[in-house]
């Protein structure tokens, strides 16, 4: 019972739409859920090779950036060790030129002079070097000889000046401040008189306290007192005796040429080098190191007046004494060499090794980010690739949908057309009409139930003629006797001798009312055989419809006032057009219309008949009661033989055909006829009726 209900719940869907849905559950959802698992696979491959990809890239960059550094710092050490080379012999040549008396030419002399501030210098370039005694010591003869030993060194120091790119010039300085410097330059408007120059750092940073060893080292990051900017120098001692600093050699390298020819390697992805010195200080960086260690490189200095004191570098390019990079600043001071993270505003890597000889560090850095460019490059293309194939997909599906979608149309309409001709044929069938042979159908199925259907349909035409001809038969026979009753039943109410009076007059009466109302029904019959037969004469013509409805209305009322119904008629104010139709056809109708009103009207009701001009090419006649109504259930069955509607046992006598036969007979004449009724309001039946061509409307 409930699976009954269940299904009685389920509204039937048009064939289309069935195969449609059959499409999407059998075909369709299985594939997409394939794809789509398909596409799933491959994206989280894509992701796993990614990530393992990610995962190698950055090991094999992280080794090689610790092979780099280890590689660079070598070359570095060899590169300095090289100056450092120079810097020994240079120390070795100005100790014998400082021993050695010296033969100085009268040009030479004549190209240096006193200052009047006590300062002896070079007035004039000649291609050698310059010359400055500071004079905090005075200037006597002992150190203008001091000055002419020295002037055999000029060549030796123009030879290591062009033998590497990296030095900058070359320099002497004594104890009592006498300073021999190659290229030359006018050092009145660099030096200060009176200048101290062992309180320099490029000085004190070769005696005994400093450089026991007495072999070259290396200064920090300092200010050049010559003017040419930041710079580290290579300095070496000159001994006059066992304990006697004579004086200092360097040789000069500027923060700007490191930058340029030391610090100019090639990294992993965006990496960079600094050049640290020993005590954290950072001595070179390039351009690209300022955003991330947030300072910009010393590369010039300006002297406005005379240098009185070392300038060293600010803290803040000290990276041991900065928070971001304290863990590599300790790994920097317990190992030689090494690599680590480290986050300086975003995630980087630091390599570093040692630098033999200055002890400084190279320190390359490079983003973590720039190591997978090769992975993300992969990773895009996967990407790429993917939406490529989801687009393919959904492309596919587009076209693959509108194809099962043309498909279940051609589909449906394979199926539905001969279902909608065997639909038409029942049809056809339950009318009582005849059906032609099945077309040719191109499912065997349909065309056997085409088949049956053709022989169902002779079969019942065959029953039907049968029956339309049993009582065609019958109603003559009918006819025939029942004439004869009511013709006796007249006699009787006007025969002579014994006068019938009372009941028995009664009893005649009904006798010849019953017998009117059997040939009423009996001719009833008859119509209708003969419309079922088709066997009806229609002859057409142009006629005013109004007296043929104000004949029906007459012929109507005697009924209308033994049953207290009054008819009106609302005539038109304007003349009514022509129409065109069959007279006696029509008047059939308008008696059967009349006749239902009157029938099924209450005592004291009444029926309207007026027009309507509403449509341009016909005339709406309409016949309005205020009889019971009729249901909203029963009126489908309104137009269908021998139906009658709820009064089978009522006192109203009929046998339900009388709106047939106004149907049928409206449907050969070319009428319309339709009705709208409301239970205890009445009803109102419409017919339409086709106007001439005369009296047709333009419509606008």
């Amino acid at each position: 019972m409930v699976r009954g209900m269940e299904a009685a719940a389920v509204s039937p869907v048009p064939l289309k739409k069935w195969l449609w849905r059959s499409y999407i559950k059998a075909a369709l959802v299985p594939l997409l859920l394939i794809e789509l698992g398909f596409v799933g696979i491959y994206w989280f491959t894509s992701q796993v090779v990614y990530d393992r990809s990610a995962s190698a890239l950055t090991r094999i960059s992280t080794d090689t950036l610790r092979d780099v550094s280890v590689r660079e710092a070598n070359i570095i050490a060899h590169r300095l060790q090289s100056i450092s080379a120079a810097t020994r012999i240079y120390a070795d040549e100005t100790g014998r030129a400082l021993a050695t008396p010296a033969e100085v030419s009268e040009a030479e002399k004549a190209r240096h002079a006193y200052s009047p501030d006590g300062v002896f210098y070079t007035t004039r370039d000649t291609g050698g070097s310059a010359v400055f005694y500071s004079g905090v010591v005075p200037i006597g003869e002992a150190e203008r000889e001091k000055v002419w030993r020295t002037v055999r060194l000029d060549p030796i120091m123009k030879s290591i000046k062009e033998s590497d790119p990296l030095i900058a010039q070359l320099y002497l300085n004594t104890h009592d401040s006498y300073n021999r410097i190659y290229p030359y330059f006018d050092v009145l408007d660099i030096y200060a008189p009176k200048m101290d120059i062992p309180s320099y750092n490029f000085y004190y940073e070769a005696d005994q306290e400093h450089n026991p060893s007495r072999r070259p080292v290396w200064t920090d990051a300092y200010v050049d007192p010559a003017g040419d900017g930041w710079m580290v120098s290579s300095i070496a001692p000159v001994y006059s005796g066992p304990e006697r600093l004579e004086a200092v050699v360097g040789i000069d390298v500027t923060i700007k040429t490191i930058v340029e020819q030391v610090l100019n390697i090639k990294l992993p992805g965006d990496g960079y080098a600094i050049l640290v010195g020993r005590d954290g200080t950072i001595l070179a960086l390039p351009s690209e190191a300022e955003s991330d260690l947030g300072v910009n490189e010393l590369l010039d200095h300006g002297y406005e007046e005379a240098i009185l004191k070392d300038t060293f570098k600010p803290a803040e390019f000290n990276i041991f004494r900065r928070s971001e990079l304290s863990q590599i600043a300790i790994a920097m001071q317990s190992q030689p060499d090494g690599v680590r993270k480290v986050d300086m505003q975003r995630p980087m890597i630091a390599a570093w090794s040692t630098i033999a000889g200055p002890n400084w560090r190279l320190l390359l850095l490079t983003s973590e980010d720039s190591l997978l460019v090769e992975a993300s490059n992969l990773r895009e293309q996967l990407s790429f690739v993917s939406k490529v194939m989801l687009g393919i997909l959904v492309l596919f599906y587009a076209v693959f949908f509108a194809y099962l979608w043309r498909r279940s149309s051609v589909m449906s309409e394979r199926v539905a057309r001969p279902l909608a001709d065997l639909e038409q044929r029942m049809v056809l069938i339950s009318e009582g009409n005849t059906v032609p042979p099945a077309p040719p159908y191109e499912i065997g199925e349909l065309q056997t139930v085409g088949e049956h259907l053709t022989t169902m349909g002779d079969k019942l035409d065959a029953a039907n003629r049968a029956k339309s001809n049993f009582l065609s038969a019958m109603s003559h026979e009918l006819r025939t006797p029942l004439t004869s009753i009511i013709g006796y039943a007249e006699l009787l109410e006007i025969s002579e001798g014994r006068k019938l009076e009372g009941e028995r007059m009664k009893h005649v009466q009904a006798i010849s009312t019953a017998g009117w109302n059997l040939v009423r029904l009996v001719d009833a019959v008859l119509e209708l055989s003969r419309l079922e037969r088709q066997d009806q004469r229609l002859s057409t013509s142009s006629m005013d419809v109004l007296p043929l409805v104000q004949g029906a209305c007459d012929r109507a009322r005697p009924e209308a006032q033994r049953r207290d119904v009054t008819i009106t008629l609302v005539k038109p104010e304007e003349p009514l057009p022509s129409v065109i139709g069959d007279t006696e056809m029509l008047s059939r109708i308008l008696d059967q219309l009349l006749s239902n009103a009157v029938k099924y009207n209450v005592p004291g009701g009444t029926v309207k008949v007026g027009f309507a001009l509403t449509s341009p090419d016909a005339v709406d006649l309409f016949v309005q009661d205020t009889g019971v109504g009729i249901a909203p259930d029963l009126k489908a069955d309104v137009f269908k033989a021998f139906q009658r509607l709820g009064h089978e046992n009522g006192t109203i006598s009929g046998a339900g055909i009388g709106m047939t036969i106004a149907s049928r007979l409206a449907e050969v004449t070319g009428c319309r006829l339709t009705f709208d009724s409301e239970v205890g309001k009445g009803t109102v039946f419409t017919l339409r009726i086709p106007r001439t061509r005369q009296g047709r409307v333009a419509a606008r």
